[in-house]
C-alpha cells in the first residue's frame, strides 16, 4: 500500500505505511501532516489513521488542523503550455500516482483534450485526403470472411461512391469541436456508474479525469492512423493494442478518480452493458407497442 503524504500544501512523497511509522516515531512526520492512499475519498491528517495512532501520535482536534489540500504536482495544473501538455501524457503514462493530487477543474482539462484531439487531427486527415475512401477495402476484407448474412451490405459498400476529401476534412473539424463535450457525457455517466457502487468521486473530477485520459489515448493512439494503407494490418495490430491502452486508461483514470483501476474497470463495464441494454431493448419495445396498437 502505497501513502501519499503532504505538509503545508508541499508534497512530500509517496510511503509505505514502514516508512510512515519509522518517521512518525523520528519527527521526520507530524500528525499534522495530510495523507491520502487510493480508495479514499480525501486527504486526512495522520494522526486520524487507526494505523499511527500506535505509535504513539495522537488524533488531530477537529479544529487544529486547516484542511488544505496539497499542491498539484500534475504538470498541466502548473501551468499551461505545450511542454505541460507532453509532460503530462508522459507523467501519466511512466508515473499514474502523480495524478493524485490533481484538482481537475473542467475548464483546464477541456483545454487538454481540445488539444489531444488537435493533436491526432493531422493523422487523421493524412488517413483521409492521402488513403482515400475505405469503402471498397473494407469490402473486399468482409467478403473473404464468407459471412452469407452479410453480403448484400458488402455489395453496397463495393459499389457506395467515396465521399469527397471537403465532406472529410468538414466532418473531422465538426468532430474535434463536439468531442470533448462527448467524453464529458460519458464522464457523466461514469459518475452515476460510481454513485451507484458508492463512490464518493466528485462530478468535476470524475469528468475531467475522463477527459484526461481521452486526449492521453487520442495522442498515444494516432499513429496508427498512418497504417491505414492496409485495413487487415491496422486492424490487427490496433487489436494487439487494445489491452495495452485499456491498462494505460484505467491506471491513470483510477489514479485520478482515487478509485482502483479494476474497480473503475467493472463500473465502466456496468455503465456499458446498462447503456447496450437500454439501446437495444427500447427499439425491441416501441417496434412491439407499433405492432400491437396496428
Amino acid at each position: 500500500m502505497q501513502i501519499h503524504v503532504a505538509r503545508n500544501s508541499v508534497q512530500l512523497g509517496v510511503f509505505v505505511p514502514e516508512d510512515i511509522v519509522a518517521g512518525l516515531s523520528t519527527g521526520r512526520f507530524h500528525a499534522s501532516d495530510l495523507a491520502w492512499r487510493d480508495g479514499l475519498p480525501a486527504w486526512t491528517p495522520l494522526g486520524d489513521w487507526p494505523e499511527f495512532r500506535a505509535v504513539g501520535v495522537p488524533a488531530s482536534p477537529g479544529v487544529a488542523t486547516p484542511d488544505v489540500p496539497p499542491v498539484s504536482t500534475v504538470p498541466w495544473e502548473q501551468g499551461k503550455s505545450l511542454g505541460s501538455f507532453f509532460a503530462t501524457i508522459k507523467a501519466a503514462v511512466v508515473n499514474p500516482s502523480v495524478l493524485s493530487t490533481g484538482r481537475y477543474a473542467f475548464g483546464d482539462w477541456v483545454v487538454f483534450c481540445y488539444l489531444g484531439v488537435l493533436f491526432s487531427l493531422p493523422f487523421q486527415l493524412v488517413n483521409a485526403i492521402v488513403f482515400g475512401d475505405k469503402n471498397a477495402e473494407v469490402a473486399e476484407w468482409l467478403r473473404k470472411l464468407n459471412i452469407a448474412e452479410l453480403s448484400q451490405t458488402v455489395e453496397q459498400m463495393a459499389k457506395a461512391e467515396p465521399a469527397p476529401v471537403w465532406i472529410t476534412v468538414f466532418g473531422a473539424g465538426m468532430g474535434l469541436a463536439i468531442a470533448p463535450f462527448i467524453y464529458a457525457f460519458f464522464g457523466v455517466l461514469h459518475w452515476l456508474g460510481q454513485r451507484v457502487f458508492r463512490y464518493q468521486v466528485p462530478l468535476e473530477r470524475t469528468v475531467a479525469a475522463s477527459l484526461l485520459v481521452a486526449a492521453i489515448l487520442a495522442v498515444l493512439m494516432a499513429p496508427l492512423q498512418l497504417l491505414a494503407f492496409n485495413f487487415g494490418a491496422q486492424m490487427v495490430i490496433s487489436s494487439v493494442f487494445f489491452i495495452p491502452a485499456l491498462v494505460v486508461y484505467f491506471r491513470c483514470f483510477g489514479a485520478a478518480t482515487g478509485v482502483s483501476p479494476w474497480k473503475q474497470f467493472g463500473i465502466s463495464s456496468f455503465v456499458w452493458f446498462v447503456l447496450c441494454c437500454c439501446c437495444c431493448a427500447l427499439p425491441g419495445i416501441l417496434f412491439w407497442w407499433a405492432a400491437a396498437t396496428r
